[in-house]
């Protein structure tokens, strides 16, 4: 039975958690606000008596837990930590890479990018480090280009492990729909996959482009954020307090101190009521109201009636993880998108 019930006026909406409540070393979502890459969804972490295991779609246990950690999988591959070092793991539990690194990404392409001693590289499904480590800092993969910083400059690799634009920015962001937002001297700007600027405008600071075609962005000197399409033209002339990516044609928009979701359009899918909310995955997305986490539904505006969660990820697959509790009683389960339980919160 569906437990959606209508937005209620009164309720004040507050801020998103997607991080695991359960391990701060573990990789977490982007926190550019963008959509969460697609699912792959041969398994789910959950933990058992403190270690951690996977559970099928249905919530049924795929092996025993053995791990301190594990990772949501993508690409068939959960990063899991052992003691000090990570690896991966698949879904039924076995150890597809040794738990050798120091930190391990996600497989959001066909690299997930590794620490070592020597610093960051990137490794393919088999383990092998096709990009030698050495770089001090390495985002996931994003439209066949990772983001990697030599010193204090920002650079791409593509998904051969070679170097697709040489490290000369201060910072980057990820590619999505052929573009990426890169911190020159002049401001914030944008870049296809060859390194070349899009457009010529800068502007004050730059977020993500998404499938919807349109980036949040803040002019120089401004305190407002508006929305530009891929020519680098602002198409929503707006002054949000601030602003999120597009995802499933809906985004995120604060004003006021409070958050609402808009469509592509600029018209209100949800009027300003919430402190934050997720970028939709699946047709839902997390909202949380005072100290608990619910979840919007992007076709009619429709919420879970009572928000009890501590903390809420993005739907993969039909499920999200969710945590309940509070301080050392924290606890992870997954629900499905009529906000059933399929495997209760466990610790």
């Amino acid at each position: 039975m569906s437990r959606f019930l209508p937005l209620a006026t009164g309720h004040c909406l507050l801020a998103l958690v997607l991080l695991a409540a359960c391990d701060s070393a573990a990789p977490g979502p982007p926190p550019d606000g963008t959509p969460p890459p697609a699912a792959s969804v041969e398994g789910y972490p959950v933990v058992v008596d403190s270690l951690w295991g996977f559970i099928d779609a249905s919530g049924r246990l795929l092996g025993e837990p053995r791990f301190d950690f594990a990772d949501e999988v993508y690409g068939g591959l959960s990063a899991v930590r052992r003691g000090e070092r990570w690896g991966y793991a698949r879904p039924t539990g076995t150890l597809a890479i040794p738990a050798d690194f120091l930190a391990a990404g996600r497989f959001t392409g066909p690299l997930a990018p590794v620490r070592t001693d020597a610093g960051w590289g990137y490794v393919n499904a088999t383990g092998t480090l096709v990009v030698a480590a050495g770089f001090d800092a390495a985002m996931e993969m994003s439209g066949d280009r990772a983001a990697v910083r030599r010193g204090p400059l920002w650079g791409y690799v593509d998904a051969t492990g070679a170097v697709a634009v040489e490290p000369q920015f201060v910072a980057a962001g990820p590619f999505v729909a052929g573009l990426a937002p890169v911190q020159t001297p002049d401001g914030w700007r944008y870049i296809r996959p060859d390194g070349a600027f899009a457009f010529a405008a800068s502007f004050g600071d730059a977020r993500p482009f998404s499938d919807a075609g349109l980036a949040p962005v803040r002019e120089a000197g401004s305190t407002a954020w508006k929305y530009i399409d891929a020519t680098g033209a602002i198409v929503l002339n707006t002054a949000y307090e601030d602003a999120q990516a597009f995802s499933e044609g809906a985004a995120s928009v604060t004003v006021d101190d409070l958050t609402g979701l808009i469509t592509s359009d600029g018209s209100y899918l949800v009027v300003p009521k919430m402190a934050e909310a997720a970028p939709f995955s699946e047709g839902l997305a997390a909202v949380r109201f005072r100290e608990r986490w619910t979840y919007a539904r992007r076709a009619d505006g429709l919420v879970i009636g009572s928000p009890t969660f501590s903390a809420a990820r993005p739907f993969r697959g039909g499920l999200a993880q969710v945590t309940t509790g509070s301080g050392d009683n924290l606890r992870t389960g997954y629900i499905n998108t009529a906000g059933d339980f399929v495997w209760q919160p466990s610790r």
